[in-house]
């Protein structure tokens, strides 16, 4: 079996469950999420345990667990005071260590991670459990369903377009196979997966309410984020001198390799959707 034979084989069995996951929502989401959570800190202090970077790890943790916590139960406040609060005792915890010369990289570290992992990937229980101006609502599983579609038909569109005619490198340092005709591929099956996702459930499963053109704005936007995730992804695992952040999904690498899109799209989706196409109502 070749590489792209396994990583559509994994595909099609990885996207199916999640969407399940998704679609059942409540305590089984929760518990994926937060196990995501979990392996996406490993994975990020392993990385830095690879540069010979000690950090704070339970605290940096047990802080983004707690994001993801707090994030599905829809408590923004209390997400705000978890970042402040873990920020805090990041640093305090510093204190003890004695050792002046790890100091500024090891809380760095720390705070990205729970930045990076907790922070942005709690955003996927923010857009599921979706709460608009009449309270929560079925458009959170929408939401999620679109950008599961931009992301993936993204990477296909870039793989696929980018391998047959690409000849002009994007970023030759950080991702040498990555090129702007590959970018195009991206624009063209993303902002598609994004239109076929509200006509599908605008005709047989809900009413979105997402006009047309905050749709097709969101697509652009979405494939956008797809990308600067996947270069920052490349950029921490060059800098690490690994290949991939973990070897948990079969010819994926780790959970942050696979997700390493997701982490920009749904933050990207949910501030979109709060302050642009649903700020005035849904």
């Amino acid at each position: 079996m070749t590489n792209l034979q396994q990583r559509l084989a994994t595909a099609g069995i990885v996207i199916p469950v999640l969407l399940f996951f998704f679609w059942l929502g409540g305590l089984w989401f929760f518990g994926l999420l937060e196990l995501v959570i979990l392996i996406g800190m490993i994975e990020f202090f392993n990385m830095m345990e690879a540069k010979e970077i000690v950090s704070q790890e339970i605290i940096g943790t047990v802080g983004a667990l707690c994001l993801g916590v707090f994030a599905y139960l829809n408590r923004q406040d209390l997400i705000l005071l978890t970042l402040a609060l873990f920020s805090l005792g990041i640093l305090t915890a510093e204190l003890f260590t004695n050792d002046l010369k790890r100091a500024i990289a090891s809380t760095s570290a720390a705070m990205l991670g729970i930045i990076y992992v907790g922070f942005f990937l709690s955003h996927i229980a923010l857009l599921r459990n979706w709460e608009g101006s009449r309270g929560r609502t079925d458009l959170g599983l929408f939401f999620i369903v679109l950008v599961i579609a931009v992301t993936f038909l993204n990477d296909a569109g870039a793989f696929f377009i980018g391998r047959k005619w690409g000849r002009h490198k994007m970023t030759p340092v950080i991702s040498p196979k990555k090129s702007w005709e590959g970018v195009l591929g991206a624009l063209l099956f993303g902002i598609a997966g994004a239109a076929a996702s509200k006509a599908v459930f605008d005709r047989w499963i809900l009413q979105t309410h997402l006009a047309w053109h905050h749709c097709l704005i969101l697509g652009a936007l979405l494939v956008g984020a797809a990308i600067l995730g996947d270069l920052v992804e490349s950029l921490f695992k060059r800098d690490a001198g690994v290949k991939d952040s973990g070897k948990i999904v079969p010819g994926h690498g780790g959970i942050l390799d696979r997700l390493d899109s997701i982490v920009f799209t749904v933050p990207v989706c949910y501030y979109y959707l709060k302050l642009a196409a649903y700020s005035g109502g849904w």
